[in-house]
């Protein structure tokens, strides 16, 4: 609203937007909208609003006075015919839901606060007690929270490989990669000459 109102008095430049102010405005109310096919005036108030260049009619265009009675019979017919005119949503937008939501046992939870740069979107990752259409329940830090679905996001973890296994395993690798050959300061790989034996 806010830049129509900006743009309408910028197109009168010569003179001051106080004077075309009001103009702006009954033009704001009386322009249809296409969306919903009407005014902002016709929703408020059932019928247009009269400019003022359609205040001065023809006098042979004039209509022939109604009795009181016609009048009365007109309007309540009228009103009882008036039905509401749905408005248009202009945000109805729709959030991404992962399709691995569903059976995931373990979720991450968007943090919506303001974060410090560098900081993670996300926390967790959380075991899942019940999923429902719209909200989990998860256990965080020993709590169940419920927690909406637009918030979660399945977290895909390895499986558990015990400490042991592990130990070996980093023991073994580092032995290998050990080297017993010099190297050099820039890098190279010296190769000693071993003397001849005579066998």
């Amino acid at each position: 609203m806010h830049r129509q109102l900006k743009a309408a008095l910028k197109c009168y430049a010569n003179s001051s937007w106080l004077e075309v102010l009001p103009t702006v405005l009954l033009g704001m109310r009386a322009c249809l909208k296409e969306d919903i096919g009407a005014s902002s005036a016709e929703i408020v108030y059932g019928q247009c609003l009269r400019l003022p260049g359609e205040c001065f009619r023809n006098a042979t265009s004039s209509r022939q006075m109604l009795s009181e009675d016609t009048f009365l019979q007109r309007l309540r017919l009228y009103t009882r015919s008036l039905r509401p005119v749905p408005t248009s949503h202009h945000s109805s937008s729709t959030f991404f839901v992962h399709p691995d939501l569903r059976t995931s046992s373990l979720v991450f939870v968007r943090c919506d606060t303001v974060r410090k740069p560098l900081e993670k979107p996300y926390q967790g990752p959380f075991k899942v007690i019940s999923r429902n259409d719209k909200f989990f329940k998860i256990n965080i830090n020993k709590r169940q929270s419920t927690v909406s679905i637009d918030r979660l996001k399945p977290a895909y973890v390895l499986p558990d490989v015990s400490s042991e296994n592990l130990f070996n395993k980093t023991e073994e690798s580092k032995c290998k990669k050990v080297s017993t050959q010099p190297v050099t300061r820039s890098g190279r790989r010296v190769g000693l000459v071993e003397p001849y034996q005579a066998s």
